[in-house]
This record gives C-alpha cells, sequence and structure tokens, in this order.
C-alpha cells in the first residue's frame, strides 16, 4: 500500500509497463560492458549487443539467422560449412557446448576460460574469453544468453610473465631452470628417447667484452641466438646454462649428426662478425650422447659429464668439440 501510494516519481521501476521494461532491458543488453549474444543450441545468432561486435573491431550489424562462426571470424571454421553445428571442430568448440548445457542440460552457468582463434580476409588472431550464460525464452523458444569476458590482455600478460620466468631476455632460450627440468624429464625411467645433450662456452667472451664494451657482448649472444635458431630442428631445444655457456639438447641425434649443426653455428657465427671485430668469436663444446637406455643416469650426473669433455675441448685450444668419439676441431 505504501508503494502503490507513492507518488510517481518515487514508484519502483516494476511499475513501468511491460513495453517500457522491455525497452530499458533491452538497452541493458545493448550498452553492456560485457559481449552478449543471444543464439539456438547450434549457435544460430538471434542478437548481438555492441559489446562484443567491439571485441572484433567491428561495426554493429544486424547479423540474425547467421551462424556464430561466420559473424566472429572463426579460425576453427571448417571452409563450406553453413553452420557451427556442420563444423568439423564442432565437438571441440566451448562456446557451442556452453549454448549446449544451457539448453540441453539446463545446467547452471559456469564461467569456463575458452582460446578463440579468428580470422578474416586480412587479418587474423587470438582471443582469450570467459564465457557463462543463462537461458531465456522469447515466444515460446528457449534461448542461451552468452556473456563473454574479454581476458584477452590478461592472458597475454600472464604469457609474458611465464617467459619471464621461464625463459633467459636476452637470448629467448630457456633459462637454466627450464633446461635442467627439461632434461630431467627426460632422463626420467618412464621416457626411452635418445638424445645428444651439448654444452658450449664462448672462447674469448671476456676479452671481447673488455675490448669492445659490453654492448658488443650482447650482441654476440643475441646473433648466436638467432644463427642457431636458423640451424636446429624444431624437436631440439637450448637454454642458457650461465654467462655465455649454452646447452643443446639435440633429440633422436646421434654425436656425429650434432656436431654437424654445431659446426654450422659456429661457422656461420665467426663470419657474422670476422669483417669488424678482430677477436674471433668461436666457441667450444662438450658432447655426450644418450641413448634410450639412458634413464638410469642422474641428470646432475650427465651435466658433470658433458662439462668435463667441454673443460677438455678448451684446454686443447679452443674453437673445438670433444666426446666419447673424439676432438674435433670446427
Amino acid at each position: 500500500m505504501i508503494l502503490m501510494n507513492a507518488p510517481e516519481k518515487n514508484r519502483p521501476y516494476f511499475s513501468a509497463s511491460c513495453k517500457e521494461r522491455d525497452s530499458f532491458y533491452y538497452q541493458v543488453f545493448r550498452q553492456s560492458m560485457v559481449g552478449l549474444v543471444i543464439a539456438d543450441k547450434d549457435l544460430t545468432v538471434f542478437d548481438v549487443n555492441r559489446r562484443m561486435f567491439e571485441c572484433f573491431h567491428m561495426y554493429p550489424r544486424e547479423v540474425a539467422g547467421e551462424s556464430f562462426g561466420s559473424v566472429f571470424w572463426c579460425g576453427r571454421k571448417t571452409p563450406g560449412s553453413m553452420g557451427c553445428r556442420e563444423c568439423k571442430a564442432a565437438e571441440k568448440c566451448s562456446v557451442l557446448k556452453t549454448a549446449r548445457n544451457i539448453l540441453l542440460d539446463d545446467l547452471p552457468c559456469v564461467y569456463t576460460v575458452t582460446r578463440y582463434p579468428w580470422h578474416s580476409k586480412n587479418r587474423r588472431g587470438l582471443k582469450w574469453f570467459q564465457i557463462g550464460g543463462a537461458k531465456a525464452t522469447f515466444m515460446d523458444t528457449s534461448y542461451a544468453v552468452l556473456s563473454f569476458v574479454d581476458i584477452t590482455m590478461q592472458k597475454r600478460q600472464e604469457e609474458l610473465l611465464r617467459r619471464k620466468l621461464h625463459f633467459d631476455q636476452p637470448t629467448g632460450f630457456m633459462n637454466k631452470q627450464s633446461l635442467l627440468a627439461g632434461v630431467e624429464k627426460l632422463v626420467s625411467p618412464n621416457v626411452t628417447k635418445c638424445f645428444t645433450l651439448c654444452m658450449i662456452d664462448f672462447d674469448n667472451f671476456k676479452e671481447i667484452n673488455d675490448s669492445y664494451g659490453h654492448l658488443v657482448g650482447d650482441k654476440v649472444l643475441q646473433a648466436f641466438a638467432g644463427i642457431a635458431r636458423k640451424h636446429i630442428r624444431k624437436c631440439d631445444q637450448v637454454g642458457r646454462f650461465g654467462g655465455e655457456e649454452f646447452v643443446f639438447i639435440f633429440m633422436d641425434a646421434d654425436p656425429r649428426q650434432s656436431l654437424r649443426i654445431l659446426q654450422r653455428i659456429h661457422n656461420e657465427l665467426n663470419e657474422y662478425f670476422n669483417e669488424f671485430i678482430q677477436i674471433p668469436v668461436t666457441f667450444s663444446a662438450g658432447i655426450v650422447y644418450v641413448d634410450a637406455i639412458g634413464s638410469l643416469l642422474e641428470c646432475a650426473d650427465l651435466f658433470l659429464d658433458v662439462d668435463r669433455l667441454l673443460y677438455q675441448a678448451k684446454s686443447k685450444g679452443k674453437s673445438r668439440a670433444v666426446s666419447a668419439l673424439g676432438e674435433f676441431a670446427f
């Protein structure tokens, strides 16, 4: 009674007409700072709000009846497929799964994080969303109202932090902690892979720093990183062990194959700086081969062995490698 007798301007919103309320809620939908998509169980779109278009730098347009993947340039969309349901990647689509959970299983809304690759004619990219939703009925038809919280920037920051924790910043290679953890896995009893471990150390790095300055020393390391990436295979790994010491892990490669790769890196690096640095830019290497039975080895013992061979290479004249097969001059 108090509410009904209150002055009209003080009455609560539910005293408005149905038409006014519908208009109000539609404005809330349109102006929401969270991306909202209304779709059926097959991700055929009924409506999309402004914020969702902005996530993909699109201008708002009429999209009713189109598939979600077509509207938002799904990178997994099968060419020629009419809708998301017909797409080959439908079973793995978390957006489609969320819509069906809401509508078919009537499950409570739970936010899930999903990776969404997209591409248009001239652009491509990757988005990360927190997806949730609720069921809504309009004219006897049920729809999933899906909410999309764009967390792409947060994921990029997480990736940058992860790289800082696991990778050496000047070279982009694994840092010592990640390197040791990787080798520890390779020599664990449940892994039966053969590989060659190579530890290299620059021969005249202190002299280069003293003669040309630390900025030139940094350029040597950066050039080495670029040249090494060019010659190693996708399955190989490189890590910075400390200072100017680096470790290569050549998977399914024997010492001879590994030595050939090191030789190409060594020679190109030396030629790269030959014109403007009078001091030879070379390195020495110790090489240890671990076969499939090498899981009996301890990680610490393996590094002791390869370090001992590296020391032998340095003491025999530098710019060379030493392995169980003997000595090789680059």
